[in-house]
């Protein structure tokens, strides 16, 4: 207990995203965030500084993801060219196996939201789709975030809510 206590609190901020220490992250955070709360009108104008540089950080992510599927192309060309066409046949069935979990994992949501919302599970669909395919053609959901927001804002997802 007492080693799980003292890994909550990180020896260095930088440190703890570096090494992708979550915890520690989430933990810095929630100190950070309270004691700009604190500060009134001063922690007001860091915290819009905090979301101009999270704006910042999305657009930057949707660049390194626009450049992905190059990236992907040339890790597939290394791969061929070191061990042969025949890996092309194991991915592809390795590929088959995750589209076809992929698509019981959605027919078993769908069903599940039809349960909950009846037929305007179909609109909830028609509007998170390019969210959807954003996130799952970059295999990144930060990239899809603000447009998820938005079309959960016109399906009327009060906003508290949806950005939690």
């Amino acid at each position: 207990l007492k080693d799980f206590v003292t890994h909550l609190v990180p020896r260095s901020v930088g440190e703890a995203m570096a090494n992708n220490e979550i915890l520690q992250i989430v933990v810095f955070s929630i100190f950070f965030g309270t004691a700009i709360s604190m500060l009134g009108e001063r922690g007001a104008r860091m915290a819009g500084v905090i979301d101009d540089l999270a704006q910042i950080m999305l657009k930057i992510t949707g660049a390194v993801m626009w450049l992905a599927p190059i990236a992907v192309f040339a890790a597939i060309a290394s791969t061929v060219t070191t061990q042969g066409l025949g890996i092309l046949v194991t991915f592809a069935k390795f590929m088959g196996s995750f589209y076809l979990s992929l698509f019981v994992l959605w027919a078993l949501l769908a069903l599940a939201g039809y349960i909950f919302l009846g037929s305007r599970v179909f609109t909830l669909i028609r509007l998170i789709r390019e969210p959807f395919l954003i996130s799952f053609s970059t295999a990144s959901s930060e990239a899809a975030y603000p447009k998820l927001l938005d079309s959960l804002d016109r399906f009327g997802v009060d906003r508290k809510i949806s950005s939690f």
